[in-house]
């Protein structure tokens, strides 16, 4: 595959507005591609429907059942562009200038989703020594949900690895990534004047001894040291109530995230804020918790078949080894493997995802096509020692 083919296919990607929506055509695309290039003949294409112009696309590639079946995969979707006007270029313009792509999604994550299907095409045709399944993705953007329907529906419960085409840059692959948990904590109260508040009960003096319980339950959680993800987090992040400045207020809440580790686990933060609202309720307050998208922490091993391979293929390209580390966002592998499953994450792209003037530099989206080309052809679940 050409360098420029490969190049405007990426742009045409980019071009599709699919925020929330939309990965229907990207879907299309890639298959047009794939049609293009002259080997879908190769390929068993299958298509599992999410909702409304947003499906998920399978393409497998080789059908001996003997060999290990690695899994591919990227989301199709993209966040929002926000305020258009601040951007350098047109978000869904793809325009390249200086040897830099620039787009939504052009980090994160079309360029690794676009390397890996231009990958599949190279070796298409050829006599490999594995399988490989590639899944793109809807809604990963929101909750995950494409990639946790296709395990449920159980495309990834025969893989021998999988490889997680999100932006780290060919310089840095993870291992593991943590979990994350939502939760929402309201507290009721009894509106009144200001001017007489015995005759009320105020919600924010509520929320706020909540908000204290909260942060002394989970206190001994974000202490714990994973061996592999380090510390877990535990932040609030939104907080509202109350109506007028003169009223003493009847309701208040407030939003938290948590990133969560294997042993820090979202089942033990999810007691703990449980633990401090039961408190806070024996102290008279009228709390309730509400946990909302929960995603757990999933992590490997550093030196796993699938990261050994590709660090071999990395030096094969004239690249340093990458350093393999953990990280600290949430890619489709917590929805669709167990934890200590064989995995990375490894794809072009950069630190300006989900940014105005988000862009991915074009030599690293060429060098990832053939990173990816070069571990299809060779990779195998019992790698040479």
């Amino acid at each position: 595959m050409s360098n420029s083919a490969a190049i405007a296919f990426l742009q045409d990607l980019i071009r599709i507005p699919s925020v929330g929506q939309q990965e229907e055509a990207v879907a299309d695309r890639i298959w047009e591609f794939v049609e293009a290039s002259g080997t879908a003949q190769y390929f068993h294409k299958q298509i599992v429907p999410y909702a409304t112009g947003r499906e998920n696309i399978i393409l497998d590639l080789g059908t001996d059942d003997t060999l290990p079946l690695l899994g591919v995969s990227g989301h199709m979707d993209v966040v929002k562009a926000g305020d258009e006007k601040a951007w350098q270029y047109p978000p869904f313009a793809a325009e390249i200038h200086d040897g830099v792509l620039y787009g939504r999604g052009a980090s994160d994550m079309k360029s690794g989703l676009a390397a890996l299907v231009v990958a599949l095409t190279n070796v298409a045709g050829q006599e490999l020594p594995n399988r490989i399944r590639f899944m793109g993705t809807v809604n990963e953007e929101v909750d995950n949900g494409g990639a946790a329907k296709l395990a449920k529906l159980g495309f990834t419960k025969d893989l021998a690895a999988l490889l997680i085409a999100e932006p780290t840059g060919v310089h840095t692959m993870w291992h593991s990534e943590k979990g994350i948990s939502d939760f929402t904590a309201r507290v009721k109260g009894l509106a009144a004047h200001s001017s007489e508040p015995q005759l009320g009960k105020n919600a924010i003096n509520g929320l706020l001894r909540l908000a204290q319980l909260m942060s002394e339950k989970t206190a001994p959680l974000t202490a714990e040291e994973d061996v592999q993800l380090g510390h877990a987090t535990y932040n609030l992040t939104l907080i509202g109530g109350g109506v007028q400045v003169n009223i003493i207020p009847d309701q208040a809440y407030f939003r938290g995230n948590i990133r969560s580790t294997p042993t820090a686990n979202n089942d033990r933060f999810a007691a703990a804020l449980q633990d401090a609202v039961t408190q806070a309720q024996d102290e008279g307050i009228e709390a309730t918790l509400e946990i909302g998208s929960t995603l757990p922490a999933r992590a490997s091993a550093e030196d796993n078949p699938l990261i050994t391979q590709l660090q071999e293929v990395i030096v094969l390209n004239g690249h340093a080894p990458a350093q393999v580390t953990a990280g600290a966002g949430i890619t489709d592998a917590a929805a669709m493997i167990p934890n200590d499953f064989p995995f990375a994450v490894f794809g072009p792209g950069n630190d300006t995802s989900h940014q105005v003037d988000e862009n991915v530099d074009v030599q690293d989206y060429l060098d990832a096509i053939r990173i990816y080309t070069d571990l299809f052809v060779h990779f195998t679940d019992q790698p040479k020692k």
